[in-house]
C-alpha cells in the first residue's frame, strides 16, 4: 500500500480546477491550491486535520462509513464524481463519527484553510456551494437509514448504492453486512440470478444486471 503524496505539476493541477471549475465556486481571488493522491486503503479524514483543509476529490473513489457505537463501520455511499471533503467540519463538527477510505486510487485538490478560513466565512458564493455539498451528503445518510421490506430489498440497495460499478466479490463479508447467514444470501443470490436481476461473474463475485 503506498501512502499520500504531493504532486507538483502546476499544469496538471490546472486542468481539474478548470475541467471543475473549482475558482468559481468562491469569490475569493488569490486562493492557492495544492494537488495530492492517496492510495487504495487509505483513510482520508486521518491524514492531515479534517478541520484545516478541504478537499475536492477530483478523480477516483472514497467510501464514507459512520462508525457505530462499538467501533464498527456501517457503509453510508460510495463517492465519484466532484465530491467535497471538510464540509462540515468547516461549518465546526469536528467529531464526526465518519470515516472516509479511498476505494480506488484518489486524487485530491486540496486548499489550507488556515491563512483564507476568515474570508471563506464571508465568502456568500462558497457558502451557497458549501450548503449544497452538505444536502448532497445529508441525501446519503438518510438514504443508508432508509427502512427495507426485506434482505432482497437491502442486498439491491446495497449493490446500487454501494459497490463500484454495482458489483462484489466475498459473499461472507456481504453477509455480515446485511446481517444474514452466507446460506441465505447464497439463496436469495441464486433466486435474483434466475430473474436476471444479478449475474455472477465469478466464484463469489456478483454484479447488478444492466437494464
Amino acid at each position: 500500500m503506498g501512502a499520500m503524496k504531493q504532486i507538483n505539476d502546476e499544469k496538471r493541477l490546472n486542468s481539474y480546477l478548470e475541467q471543475y471549475r473549482i475558482r468559481s465556486l468562491f469569490d475569493t481571488k488569490g486562493l492557492v491550491f495544492r494537488l495530492y493522491q492517496y492510495d487504495k486503503g487509505e483513510i482520508l479524514n486521518h491524514v492531515h486535520d479534517a478541520a484545516d483543509y478541504l478537499r475536492f476529490v477530483v478523480d477516483g473513489t472514497v467510501q464514507i462509513y459512520s462508525v457505530r457505537r462499538d467501533g464498527s463501520y456501517y457503509p453510508i455511499g460510495l463517492t465519484e464524481g466532484l465530491t467535497l471533503l471538510g464540509d462540515m467540519e468547516f461549518c465546526g463538527e469536528t467529531s464526526l463519527p465518519l470515516v472516509v477510505e479511498v476505494v480506488k486510487k484518489v486524487i485530491c485538490v486540496e486548499l489550507p484553510l488556515h491563512e483564507y478560513r476568515v474570508a471563506l466565512q464571508g465568502d456568500t458564493t462558497f457558502l451557497k456551494h458549501l450548503s449544497r455539498f452538505i444536502a448532497h451528503k445529508l441525501a446519503m445518510f438518510v438514504q443508508s437509514e432508509a427502512p427495507f421490506s426485506g434482505i432482497e430489498e437491502k442486498l439491491l440497495h446495497y449493490m446500487k448504492y454501494d459497490c463500484p460499478k454495482g458489483q462484489f466479490k466475498g459473499v461472507e463479508a456481504v453477509a455480515t453486512h446485511l446481517r444474514c447467514s452466507r446460506r441465505q444470501l447464497q439463496r436469495l443470490l441464486r433466486s435474483l440470478t434466475e430473474q436476471g436481476k444479478v449475474e455472477k461473474i465469478g466464484k463469489g463475485s456478483y454484479r447488478l444486471a444492466e437494464g
